[in-house]
């Protein structure tokens, strides 16, 4: 299903049962909308992806915590939209975040907006897989 045009969005409460049908994370999306720290992809008006972030989330530092696209609207630039709209709205040093180290897709989009990997902790993950670490400076504020 390739998707013409899509808008990024704070999340609204209404959104939380359209991510509830693709989200793959554990928890519920309902604390981060109420706090205004997640972000939405709309198709039209349909929720296709979301992201989240704690301001204060590691060290000081904001965090991009989850980061989830429908499997039908993958590889269109969907979180690659999600992840520019993050960088664009915290404030700090650097935005931190972490994936599993089987995840391509997410390293691939670090990588390609110049986030560095700046570490890894072992056999964190039930799999057994590593997290792999990544960050990218912003203008401090």
């Amino acid at each position: 299903m390739v998707t013409k045009s899509f808008q990024v969005h704070p999340a609204i409460q209404s959104d939380l049962e359209a991510i509830k049908r693709f989200d793959e994370f554990g928890g519920s999306r309902q604390q981060e909308i109420a706090s205004g720290t997640c972000l939405v992809v709309k198709n039209e008006e349909i929720v296709i992806g979301y992201v989240s972030y704690e301001p204060l989330g590691l060290l000081g530092q904001p965090l991009l915590t989850f980061l989830c696209v429908h499997p039908d609207f993958r590889r269109q630039g969907m979180a690659t939209a999600l992840v520019m709209a993050v960088q664009s709205v915290v404030k700090g040093r650097k935005l931190i975040s972490s994936t599993e180290d089987w995840c391509v897709g997410t390293q691939r989009i670090f990588e390609r907006l110049g986030w560095s990997r700046i570490g890894q902790i072992s056999e964190i993950n039930k799999d057994g897989s590593a997290e792999w670490f990544y960050a990218i400076s912003l203008n401090a504020g």
